[in-house]
């Protein structure tokens, strides 16, 4: 019986561990597999930093919605963008949870702000488009870090 319970508690711990190591693995670019360089993926169509925005990278299976995970320079996430068809939103009329299920799987519990920012057409994104942002650190950290203001 204690022989069980300790397999069962070091079980737990590798476990918990293995889950705490995949979402530190988003905490610092570039991110663990599936995740790509947007830049690269697009195969140059956007910089590899973008002011504002940074240094983005998806799972391309995700495309054109995301998550689109946004690192500063010093490879630090700084926030989690969306981009949103407005077809999506308005075809939709109903509510639409696009954060929940993903902030969890990365370990992102807790968020400074929000931007809603419209957009049109760009590389990866190929119809106007709302980008939702989580952002994990304060506005003015936010310029900061990204070189400008929001995307």
């Amino acid at each position: 019986m204690r022989k069980a319970k300790a397999l069962v508690m070091v079980s737990l711990a590798v476990a918990l561990g293995l889950g705490l190591a995949q979402m530190l693995q988003v905490r610092k670019a570039p991110p663990s597999a599936p995740y790509v360089n947007v830049s690269e993926a697009l195969k140059g169509a956007l910089p590899n930093f973008i002011p504002g925005l940074g240094t983005l990278y998806v799972d391309p299976s995700t495309l054109p919605e995301g998550p689109f995970l946004a690192y500063d320079r010093a490879g630090n996430l700084v926030k989690v963008v969306f981009m949103v068809p407005l077809k999506k939103l308005n075809e939709s009329h109903k509510y639409v949870d696009i954060g929940t299920k993903t902030l969890r799987a990365l370990g992102i519990t807790r968020i400074d702000h929000v931007n809603l920012i419209p957009s049109g057409p760009h590389p990866g994104v190929s119809e106007p488009h709302y980008h939702i942002e989580l952002v994990l650190v304060s506005v003015d950290q936010e310029r900061k870090v990204l070189e400008g203001e929001p995307y």
